[in-house]
């Protein structure tokens, strides 16, 4: 599996950052450079990778010109599948990553099998795009409790969703193979490939939003668990916690660790889609609200809580705060501030807290579609087929 991971980095760091040589793609990725030879002619012989008449020399340099390499702009196409509580958005990415197309449909209010068709009506309207080539693999994500093996959306929350089919409606419709992952899973997947676990072999993924789970990476890959649902403790419950869950529940994770707990704060916002929060004008609220003030203490308190708790199980290289929280810079830099300040003596110096890079979007959902062009990562995000 690590081989595999190195060959998707090798693939990823020319997509953002290439033309490159070999011996500048081993140091950059701390490889040797015959690891590197033997991946580079692994992902040329696939079609991945080619070679550009371009090569490394200047002034000053000596030996035999380095031939540059870049990702191959006519290798197979990928569709990727962001589902959220509003929207499903849906694009056509080339092998670099690059968005060719895009549409999206929306989800609010609707039912499952209605989000699904339009899913796959626009998703069969951007392949059968003439300017384009062959479209090779789907990739899904979606918030929930999500069976990566077989596709199924046992519960989201966050769509009203319970019991779907999503995987396989969609693998039969276009007839691609189709990777479904939760976004916490995904966005997992991500960090290991393209993010701050790229050079790591042990990293904790908090995705706090909306909700709150966590993502593993342990022996540089990511791990899913027996069943794929590692890390989904959105709906646990938390001892002595009565706070209410938008679940039916009480005392869930999410109801007290998460960005909705702190919405009671400016209750004209109840119910609201996070993203369509004016959090500026919400700050400058609540910066005059002492109880405001203190509940969003305790909820950052409560967050950094759980994480070091779960930081001291899995004792990681790095703990990779994630997920729509970061895009609320006061509140990400609260969240890393209690986190340091509360880790224990003996934890000092053993983790080290960084924040993602990554957004939560489509783009994650090109990286899970990306990863199934090689067929053994492929085997190993538990792709359907016939």
């Amino acid at each position: 599996m690590l081989r595999l991971l190195h060959r998707q980095r090798v693939v990823h760091l020319l997509r953002t950052e290439g033309p490159l040589a070999r011996a500048d793609l081993a140091d950059r990725l701390g490889l040797s450079r015959p690891s590197v030879t033997t991946l580079v002619g692994e992902l040329i012989d696939n079609g991945t990778l080619i070679e550009l008449d371009s090569r490394v020399e200047g002034p000053g340099y000596r030996g035999r010109p380095r031939k540059l390499l870049g990702c191959n702009p006519q290798a197979r196409r990928v569709l990727g599948i962001w589902i959220d509580e509003r929207r499903a958005r849906v694009v056509v990415a080339d092998a670099t990553g690059n968005i060719s197309s895009e549409s999206e449909t929306p989800t609010a209010g609707r039912t499952p099998a209605s989000a699904i068709r339009s899913i796959i009506r626009i998703s069969k309207e951007l392949i059968d795009d003439p300017s384009g080539g062959p479209v090779a693999a789907a990739g899904i994500c979606i918030p929930g409790f999500v069976d990566s093996t077989t596709g199924f959306v046992v519960e989201s929350k966050a769509l009203g969703w319970s019991e779907v089919e999503l995987g396989r409606p969609i693998f039969d419709a276009l007839g691609i193979p189709t990777a479904v992952q939760d976004t916490t899973q995904a966005m997992t997947l991500a960090e290991t490939i393209a993010g701050e676990a790229r050079e790591v072999r042990s990293a904790l993924v908090l995705d706090c939003g909306g909700h709150t789970n966590v993502g593993l990476i342990i022996g540089g890959r990511p791990y899913g668990g027996a069943t794929g649902v590692a890390g989904a403790i959105g709906h646990m419950p938390v001892s002595g916690s009565l706070i209410p869950c938008a679940c039916g529940r009480v005392g869930c994770v999410d109801a007290s660790m998460s960005l909705t707990a702190m919405q009671p704060v400016a209750p004209h916002t109840e119910g609201m889609a996070l993203r369509d929060i004016d959090l500026d004008a919400v700050a400058l609220e609540t910066s005059r609200n002492p109880d405001a003030q203190n509940l969003i203490r305790d909820v950052i308190d409560r967050i950094a809580r759980l994480a070091i708790l779960v930081e001291a199980i899995f004792d990681p290289q790095i703990l990779i705060l994630s997920g729509l929280i970061v895009e609320f810079e006061e509140l990400i830099v609260a969240l890393h501030a209690r986190i340091d300040e509360i880790r224990p003596p003996e934890r000092q110096g053993r983790t080290t807290t960084v924040r993602s890079q990554i957004g939560r979007d489509y783009r994650v959902a090109v990286i899970v579609a990306l990863q199934q062009l090689d067929p053994d990562i492929a085997g190993l995000l538990h792709t359907p087929s016939r």
